[in-house]
């Protein structure tokens, strides 16, 4: 992900190569509060934190083992197309007549 540049790509590259599963725990908290630190227009997003913890497993390639406060994301979930939507079916709101307008 380009916004949050090539230091946090390389932060979680090495996240991934952390053995201990409490140390890769506290890393993966303090990437989080510095990718909130870098992107502050994040924070007028509701649930800007489910979006961080969903951008950090997407930039891990969803490879990342560590506890999420949120569900954890799949490649699956986040390419899933949404339903689609049915037009409503109203025959009373149909347009009869144009009315012109004289200037």
């Amino acid at each position: 992900m380009k916004e949050y540049g090539r230091n946090i790509q390389k932060m979680v590259q090495y996240l991934l190569t952390i053995e201990d599963a409490d140390h890769r725990q506290a890393n993966a908290m303090a990437l989080i509060e510095l990718m909130g630190t870098l992107n502050p227009h994040l924070r007028n997003v509701e649930d800007f934190r489910h979006k961080l913890w969903d951008h950090l497993f997407l930039i891990s390639d969803f490879k990342l083992d560590v506890e999420s406060p949120y569900p954890i994301p799949t490649r699956e979930t986040l390419r899933r197309k949404p339903e689609r939507l049915g037009y409503p079916k109203n025959t009373r709101g149909t347009v009869t007549s144009v009315k012109t307008w004289k200037w």
